[in-house]
């Protein structure tokens, strides 16, 4: 053999070993099961690229775009007022920003479905500000996405589920009726993990057999979106829309919101209707905004709520107050140190608590009630698959593209014959209770952790939660600080969020951020 061939042997062999160390290197910092894998995107860039015939959208990005970009509901409203922007070129921002970031080959995938009507709808809403002086409400003329598992009439409603994908509700769900009423607009839905994560046990967080998988912009692949309400983050900390709607049975709304560095407000359960949700567990399940700040949060909750809080925005509010700080072995004990000297820096007194979330299951305890619920929603709502048993037949008629992980969880909760709400019962009174005792005996203002570490308490309990986003830790994974007080104190919660959340700035845009 020459030396030339030897030379170029050892070359092949070399660039050989340095792509199987890639591949090793890609398989072990991917999530587990993460793929590069998005359905129907040529659907919705052909329903974007119609709504937005006509427009100079290259000139509209360019010239406006930096009014939208990180800005709050508040400055966009009034770049508005002052004739800056309109509500048209509005919309067609977010849907150009859809199109180009997230539908995309390797995009984010965060966003299942369009509302076609969308930029007729921003136009009405020009013309209708034209008309009045002032606004009927904080959240007029704002685009939003919804989660994929609240119906909203007109548009497809799937929970990512490939057996309703051409599901079309007649009715919205009260929040999103309290959304169009309050003047918003609703944008189209978020891709979310199938059936709000009760699917597969091996599917990775934020995969739907509709629209694939939801790609973490802080690390594709690399770095997980969380889950459930996985579509509803990734778009706002993207800024796809100014906001968007999750729903949270056990850290469906505070693990995600972590994950992409933005807002995620889980309030009081018995402050927002959960009715037209296809539920996980019906006694848990709670909608919440996502938003990139603690104001945008509030006027988004307010809206869909019909609530009408009117919090004092204070930077010293934490001032004085005793929080209680819950950690658990498996924390990241630098990251709590930093939430412990972050609360401080805010004014307030932190003690270190123990939280047991011994005997309070969530999500072990779906499949007691899930077949029953499924059934009586399916029935009310007009579903095409009437029964549990018929969605997992449905889906092993063409598993590779109904249920490509598996549907193992569907399968478990289709063996139980009689629903037991009682067991439910009892976590929501325990986890109530344990909340209770924490409150009581260390007399405290509020409880704080670390993420979602300690979110299957108030969760269980119905107590708000709020998620404020915490800087990234050394691997560059966003981290958030949780929040929640008693059931029924939702606006000292913004208040206390507000407080921690002007204090730390710990918000991220993973677009422009290294």
């Amino acid at each position: 053999m020459t030396k030339k061939k030897k030379i170029i042997i050892g070359a092949l062999i070399l660039l050989l070993c340095i792509a199987a160390g890639s591949f090793l290197y890609y398989k072990m910092a991917a999530p587990p099961g993460e793929e590069w894998l998005a359905y129907h995107n040529e659907e919705l860039i052909s329903n974007i690229d119609s709504q937005l015939s006509g427009l100079d959208i290259e000139s509209i990005v360019q010239k406006k775009e930096k009014l939208v970009i990180e800005k709050e509901i508040a400055d966009i409203q009034n770049a508005i007022k002052d004739g800056s922007l309109t509500y048209e070129e509005l919309t067609a921002i977010c849907l150009y920003r859809i199109k180009t970031l997230d539908q995309n080959e390797h995009g984010l995938n965060s966003v299942l479905t369009i509302n076609p009507n969308a930029m007729e709808e921003a136009r009405q809403k020009d013309a209708e500000r034209k008309s009045r002086t002032e606004n009927p409400s904080d959240i007029f003329g704002i685009p939003v996405l919804l989660k994929d598992n609240i119906n909203t009439a007109g548009i497809p409603t799937s929970a990512g589920a490939a057996a309703l994908a051409d599901f079309i509700p007649a009715k919205d769900a009260d929040l999103a009726a309290n959304l169009k009423n309050c003047g918003a607009i609703i944008l189209g839905k978020n891709n979310l993990s199938e059936l709000a994560g009760y699917m597969s046990s091996i599917a990775p967080a934020g995969y739907s057999n509709v629209k694939g998988q939801t790609i973490s912009p802080f690390g594709p692949l690399k770095i997980s979106a969380s889950g459930s309400s996985s579509g509803s983050a990734v778009s706002v900390t993207a800024n796809l829309t100014p906001a968007s709607i999750g729903t949270e049975t056990d850290g469906s709304i505070t693990a995600p919101a972590s994950a992409g560095s933005v807002v995620g407000f889980k309030p009081t359960r018995s402050t927002v209707s959960a009715t037209g949700i296809l539920p996980l567990i019906r006694q848990m399940d709670t909608p919440g905004p996502i938003a990139k700040s603690v104001q945008d949060a509030a006027v988004v909750y307010n809206a869909m709520s019909g609530q009408s809080l009117n919090p004092e925005w204070d930077k010293d509010y934490l001032q004085g107050k005793t929080i209680g700080l819950a950690s658990y072995e498996y924390n990241d004990k630098t990251q709590v140190s930093i939430l412990k000297e972050m609360l401080q820096n805010a004014g307030a007194k932190v003690i270190d608590i123990t939280l047991s979330q011994e005997e309070v299951i969530i999500f072990g305890n779906i499949h007691l009630t899930f077949k029953n619920d499924y059934k009586d929603f399916a029935s009310a709502y007009g579903l095409p698959v009437k029964t549990l048993d018929d969605l997992i037949a449905f889906n092993n008629k063409e598993k590779d593209t109904n249920a490509k992980y598996g549907q193992d969880y569907l399968e478990e909760a289709a063996e139980t014959e009689t629903a037991d709400y009682d067991e439910i019962s009892k976590s929501i009174e325990k986890a109530a209770s344990v909340l209770d005792t924490a409150f009581t005996k260390h007399n405290l203002d509020g409880i704080a952790f670390l993420n979602s570490t300690a979110s299957t308490l108030p969760a269980a309990a119905g107590f708000p939660e709020l998620t404020i986003p915490l800087g990234k830790d050394k691997s560059g994974v966003p981290q958030g600080a949780t929040l929640t007080l008693p059931a029924g104190e939702d606006e000292s919660l913004l208040k206390m969020g507000y407080s921690l959340q002007e204090h730390t700035n710990g918000r991220t845009n993973p677009l422009t951020t290294p």
